[in-house]
Order: structure tokens, then C-alpha cells, then sequence
């Protein structure tokens, strides 16, 4: 099995930072969705609507906006 390891630059370093992040951040997002729905407030929200809530969320926010889109 190879193993690889990274050697960023600071610039890359910073960007990998803040990558890992916004992917948290949106993570977290959705496991608070995912924990507030139960059986008596209906399912929480699929793929499609979170993928809407997310695209609604980077028109609104200029800093997830700047992130990869990829999150």
C-alpha cells in the first residue's frame, strides 16, 4: 500500500485550512438539520433541498462563497 505524504507550501497550507473549514462548518449544518427533525416534525431534508440550502447559503455569505464548492 503506498503511503504519500504532503509537503504544502504556506500558501497551499492556508488554503487546505480553510478548506477543511468550511467543510466542517457545512458538515456541522447538517448534522444540527439532521438531530432538530424527528418522527413528529416530518424527515429531515434529502440531498436535494440541503444542496439548494447550500447553494442559497453561498449567494448570501461571501467567505463560504470564496471556499470550494466541492464542501
Amino acid at each position: 500500500m503506498p503511503r504519500y505524504r504532503l509537503d504544502p507550501t504556506p500558501e497551499q497550507e492556508q488554503a487546505l485550512l480553510w478548506h477543511c473549514a468550511h467543510a466542517r462548518y457545512v458538515w456541522n449544518l447538517a448534522v444540527e438539520q439532521h438531530g432538530f427533525w424527528s418522527r413528529y416534525r416530518g424527515g429531515a431534508p434529502g440531498y436535494t433541498e440541503q444542496s439548494r440550502q447550500l447553494t442559497a447559503a453561498r449567494a448570501e455569505f461571501e467567505w463560504l462563497r470564496a471556499g470550494s464548492q466541492t464542501v
